[in-house]
């Protein structure tokens, strides 16, 4: 079976892109998925930082440069998720993001999900010549549903399969838009629709994945069925879980 690369992108910044990003991973990692995912924003790195890793010998762009094999970059966080983070050194700019794409078949896994910088920009482009799918993360907002259909409409341009958009954060208040009016305005049904929660905050604080912190808060079942959907299956709820459920104990 052919190597699957995900980009995960959004037309802006602060949509939720990285938690997407790990969230998904680590629960197809928890499906038994062979999984990294991988932090391909090197000039606004954050997913290490999601993890609690601050320190870290070597980054993507010290493979980008060459100066070392990719798998020297790869680290294991203590859910089992194996990620490929960006160095936080300002000094590591100097790497260009467009050498990913020659790079990407190195990485010793079945799936890849890529954490892409937000916008619509060369940097962007350049990550999604390296990806095969596209998955794009917005909000129920309007400017930000706006952009995500121009980033849509740039995955089309460049003939890249759009896998689906997210609609991340939602509250389903009167200054949102709907569900249905985001697919009308993105041409595409919604792939997953993860609402506000509360435990998601506080496993970024934690430094853990909501889907390992909070595994059946609102957010991580939402985030399980997205994985599961990627590798065709359907996720199902615990029986455990239906009990309490009714029994109002969750």
């Amino acid at each position: 079976m052919p190597q699957r690369i995900i980009g995960i992108m959004s037309g802006k910044g602060g949509v939720g892109k990285t938690v997407s990003s790990l969230n998904i991973g680590l629960a197809l990692h928890q499906f038994g998925e062979d999984v990294v995912v991988i932090d391909a924003d090197i000039t606004a790195s954050n997913l290490g930082l999601h993890l609690g890793m601050y320190n870290f010998p070597h980054g993507l762009q010290d493979v980008l440069t060459k100066d070392i094999d990719i798998e020297k970059a790869l680290y294991i966080h203590h859910t089992g998720l194996r990620v490929i983070p960006a160095s936080l050194d300002l000094s590591s700019l100097k790497a260009d993001i467009k050498n990913l794409r020659k790079i990407i078949s190195e990485i010793p896994a079945d799936l890849v999900l890529i954490d892409s910088p937000p916008g619509i920009n060369e940097e962007v482009i350049a990550v999604m010549s390296a990806c095969r799918e596209i998955m794009v993360i917005t909000n129920p907002e309007i400017p930000t549903v706006t952009n995500a259909m121009k980033l849509s409409r740039v995955a089309e341009k460049q003939k890249r399969h759009l896998t689906g958009v997210v609609v991340n954060r939602y509250s389903n208040n009167p200054y949102e838009l709907t569900i249905p009016e985001i697919e009308m305005m993105v041409e595409s049904t919604i792939y997953g629709v993860v609402p506000e929660d509360p435990y998601v905050r506080e496993s970024i604080y934690q430094k853990i994945p909501v889907v390992a912190y909070k595994p059946f808060s609102p957010a991580a079942i939402e985030f399980k069925k997205i994985a599961a959907k990627i590798i065709g299956k359907t996720y199902k709820l615990p029986r455990f879980y239906k009990i309490k459920s009714l029994l109002g104990l969750i």
